[in-house]
């Protein structure tokens, strides 16, 4: 009996140093603090889904909450929760549709502005740059249009 305790406990042990050194931690403490909304609209958001990562500097700081159209503009709405203790992001600060790798999922990442006042909960990110199509641009470098 003491022998399968002892082998357990080194089966955890394992499991969770090769989860660490793989990049796929457990959620061991939540972040606590809590999240505010932020907007922001695009003219195309390519693969981009609710509980898509938003970063700054590369830095996880929340999470996409929904994608909807606007159906007055024709432009993607995009809602984002972000970390309360992420509060001042400067008022001209820019979103930019990521892809992760060459094929990857979207992301968002917020470059940081200089101006400041910082937005709220509710406020919306006025420069925003799209997701840029791979085929696209190739089809762009056959065409030559």
């Amino acid at each position: 009996m003491k022998e399968r305790v002892v082998y357990f406990v080194i089966g955890v042990v394992v499991t969770l140093s090769l989860l660490m050194l793989s990049g796929v931690s457990p959620q061991l403490e939540s972040s606590g603090g809590g999240t505010y909304r932020v907007f922001a609209e695009f003219s195309d958001v390519g693969t981009l889904k609710p509980g898509a990562r938003v970063a700054m500097a590369g830095v996880t700081v929340g999470e996409v909450a929904s994608v909807e159209l606007d159906t007055k503009t024709y432009r993607a709405r995009v809602a984002m929760e972000l970390r309360q203790d992420v509060d001042n992001i400067a008022v001209d600060s820019s979103a930019v549709m990521r892809t992760a790798g060459l094929v990857g999922r979207h992301y968002i990442e917020i470059s940081p502005g200089g101006h400041p006042d910082s937005i709220s909960d509710n406020d919306y990110i006025e420069d925003t740059q799209s997701a840029i199509s791979i085929e696209s641009l190739i089809l762009r470098r056959i065409t030559g249009r």
